[in-house]
C-alpha cells in the first residue's frame, strides 16, 4: 500500500515547484498526479513511432484500422504537454458528417455543449484509460480540453496548444487545409483517420486524408504512422472483423 504524504510534505513539495497538491502522485513525490500512476507503454513498434512523432513534429498523421489507439495516443501525449505547461490548452476537432441512418448535430436535443457531448466521446474515453472519471469531467467542464467543429475553424488562430482533428477521412482538401492553417504558435497538430470508413459522399472528389499524406510526406516537420492489422488492440474479436473485411484495405 503506498505510503501517504503527511500534509507537511505536501506543503514543502507544493512551495518548491509551485503547482497544486492536487496534481502529485504520494508513491512518488517528484511525480504528478495527473495521470495516476497509469503510463502507457506502446504495445508493439507502431505506437512506439506514434509516440515519437506527437512528441517530435509540429504535425502527426495516425492513420490505419479502428482499435489501434490512434486517439488514445493522441490524447495521452497532449496531456502530458498541458501537465508539463508546454501548452495551454486541448482540441478536439471533428467533422460533423451525417452518417446513413442517423442525424446530424442540429436535430439532437439540447443546447450547444449537449449537442457536442457524443462527439467528444472518444475523448472521454481515452482520458478516463490514464486517468479518473473526476479529472477527465474537469478538464471537459473547464473547456481545458475542448470541443470545435471544423465549421467553427475559420478565423481562429490556435496557439499555445495541440488540436486532435478526428475522423479526417471525412474531410476534403480545402477543409484540411483550413485546419492546418489555424495552427498558431507552440502548437502541435495530430490527424486521425481511417480511409476506408470514409462516410463522405464521392461527389466531393479525393478525401483530405490522402491528399495531405501526399502532399505533406516531404516535410521535415511531419510525422506519419500507418498502424496495420497486427497493431489492433481494442480486442480479439475485433480483430477478426476487420481479418474479415480486410478485402476493402486493398
Amino acid at each position: 500500500m503506498a505510503k501517504k504524504l503527511t500534509r507537511r510534505q505536501k506543503t514543502q513539495i507544493t512551495r518548491q515547484t509551485n503547482i497544486s497538491e492536487d496534481f502529485y502522485n504520494i508513491n512518488n513525490p517528484r511525480e504528478k498526479k495527473f495521470f495516476e500512476n497509469k503510463t502507457i507503454f506502446p504495445r508493439n513498434q507502431h505506437q512506439e513511432d506514434a509516440l515519437n512523432s506527437l512528441r517530435k513534429n509540429t504535425l502527426t498523421i495516425l492513420t490505419g484500422a479502428p482499435g489501434t489507439a490512434k486517439s488514445m495516443l493522441s490524447v495521452y501525449v497532449a496531456c502530458e504537454l498541458l501537465e508539463n505547461r508546454e501548452i495551454d490548452k486541448i482540441y478536439y476537432v471533428k467533422p460533423i458528417v451525417d452518417i446513413p441512418g442517423n442525424i446530424g448535430l442540429g436535430f439532437l436535443p439540447g443546447d450547444v455543449k449537449e449537442k457536442i457531448l457524443p462527439h467528444i466521446a472518444p475523448v472521454r474515453d481515452s482520458l478516463e484509460v490514464f486517468m479518473s472519471k473526476s479529472k477527465a469531467d474537469y478538464l471537459i467542464s473547464k473547456e481545458i480540453i475542448e470541443f470545435l467543429p471544423i465549421e467553427h475553424l475559420r478565423g481562429r488562430s490556435l496557439n499555445n496548444c495541440m488540436v486532435i482533428a478526428d475522423e479526417v477521412q471525412n474531410t476534403t482538401t480545402h477543409t484540411i487545409f483550413t485546419i492546418l492553417t489555424r495552427i498558431g504558435s507552440n502548437s502541435k497538430i495530430a490527424l486521425l483517420g481511417d480511409i476506408i470508413q470514409r462516410d463522405l459522399s464521392s461527389s466531393f472528389g479525393q478525401d483530405g486524408l490522402s491528399d495531405v499524406i501526399k502532399r505533406l510526406k516531404r516535410n521535415p516537420d511531419v510525422g506519419h504512422v500507418n498502424f496495420d492489422f497486427e497493431d489492433i488492440c481494442r480486442s480479439g474479436f475485433v480483430k477478426s472483423v476487420i481479418y474479415s473485411y480486410a478485402d476493402l484495405y486493398e
